[in-house]
């Protein structure tokens, strides 16, 4: 941006990322997570201890810098928070099985009756 005919240049990094699961619980990390491949460990994940209707939400914190016309990097004083989209998800199970069958292959396995 041009400010008072000078070039401002400002410079945003993520530094933390805070947690809300939606049952009173959270966590914070200082990466913001990404869909794990099949088979990997989730960056972020959570287990829930009861059923229902959750309300999830994250708030990223940033850091800032700023240059004046090409000019040496300065600190920005404080930092942004960013709340994102609250996300609204239905626990309805919170156990996990490893199967290699589902249930129309057996009626009696893991959460088929």
């Amino acid at each position: 941006m041009t400010l008072l005919t000078y070039a401002v240049t400002v410079k945003v990094t993520p530094e933390k990322f805070n947690w809300d699961f939606g049952d009173n619980t959270g966590g914070t990390t200082e990466k913001p997570g990404s869909k794990p491949r099949p088979g990997d460990t989730p960056q972020v994940g959570h287990d829930y201890q009861k059923t229902g209707a959750k309300t999830v939400g994250m708030t990223a914190t940033f850091s800032g810098q700023f240059s004046v016309d090409g000019g040496p990097w300065l600190p920005i004083d404080g930092f942004a928070h960013v709340a994102s989209n609250e996300i609204s998800i239905d626990v309805y199970r919170f156990h996990r099985y490893l199967v290699d069958e589902d249930c129309y292959m057996n009626p009696n396995g893991p959460d088929c009756n």
